[in-house]
């Protein structure tokens, strides 16, 4: 049985997430490590973003949201790599924000990589992309264009978002041909009402994730 340990720039365990990568992992052990797990609530404060910094929304393990700057929280989340490396055969990282920074002496498998990387395979011209924080909207905007041609990026928080108002949001995305769910505190859930709101095939990051450390550990 494989061992693969998951970061999250959050706290650990990531009980809303890992349940169901789970269920694509198969046999294999789970090791978690998250980057706030020894943070206090004002230790965490600290780690909010500046004007101009680079946001990120993650999920404590009361359940309750935090934003956190990519450079701020960077060094804590490397620690957590070195920590899982020692003791696991493949390490994810539980967000889909860009970390180029991050190595690690095992696989190390980065959503927001390996999702650019399959849409750009796919071709898909015209594409909408859900984030969490309305602040995001832009940076966002940005990277997505790299790998298409028409990108429209909507925001709902999967953490604080009234699952009333997700079907609104999705509705405007029925003209694409692809929607990508950008953060992976997006459940099956989520996934479930954009495909049936836009009848367009949608992509959940901890999914595919869990469908690519399955093939580098399973032995057909």
């Amino acid at each position: 049985m494989g061992r693969v340990g998951l970061v999250t720039i959050g706290q650990s365990p990531r009980v809303d997430v890992v349940p169901e990568m789970r269920a694509v992992l198969g046999d294999v052990e789970v090791v978690e490590c998250g980057a706030l797990d020894e943070l206090s609530r004002d230790e965490i404060e600290v780690l909010r973003p500046g004007e101009g910094e680079y946001l990120l929304v993650t999920r404590l393990r009361d359940g309750s949201e935090v934003r956190v700057s990519r450079e701020r929280v960077l060094p804590l989340v490397e620690k957590c790599i070195r920590k899982l490396e020692e003791v696991v055969d493949v390490v994810g990282l539980l967000c889909t924000g860009d970390f180029p920074e991050l190595t690690s002496s095992k696989i190390l498998v980065k959503p927001s990589e390996l999702l650019l990387k399959v849409v750009e395979a796919l071709r898909v011209r015209r594409l909408g992309v859900l984030v969490p924080d309305p602040r995001q909207v832009g940076v966002i905007s940005e990277r997505w264009s790299r790998v298409s041609e028409d990108v429209v990026v909507e925001s709902f928080s999967p953490y604080t978002g009234s699952p009333a108002a997700l079907p609104g949001v999705a509705r405007r995305f029925r003209d694409r041909d692809l929607v990508v769910l950008d953060c992976i505190g997006y459940g099956l859930e989520v996934k479930r009402v954009v495909m049936e709101v836009t009848g367009r095939p949608v992509i959940a990051p901890r999914t595919i994730m869990a469908r690519v450390i399955r093939e580098l550990l399973e032995v057909v």
